[in-house]
């Protein structure tokens, strides 16, 4: 549950920052950290909710 809350989170972080980096950092955590949180709500939810690409990033209709 708690790790849950974590992941979610995470989310509203990158939603809002617009990328992994700026919300790891706002979050206190790594790149690599924030993206697995984000992998493993994804995993669970059974939905993708970041669109990613090399230059950006947005929010699917899930997301």
């Amino acid at each position: 549950m708690i790790r849950d809350l974590q992941a979610l989170r995470t989310l509203v972080a990158i939603a809002a920052g617009g990328s992994f980096a700026a919300a790891a950092a706002s979050l206190r955590m790594s790149r690599a950290m924030a993206s697995k949180h984000v992998l493993d709500l994804e995993a669970e939810l059974g939905v993708k909710l970041i669109s990613r690409t090399t230059r950006r990033l947005s929010l699917t209709e899930a997301g």
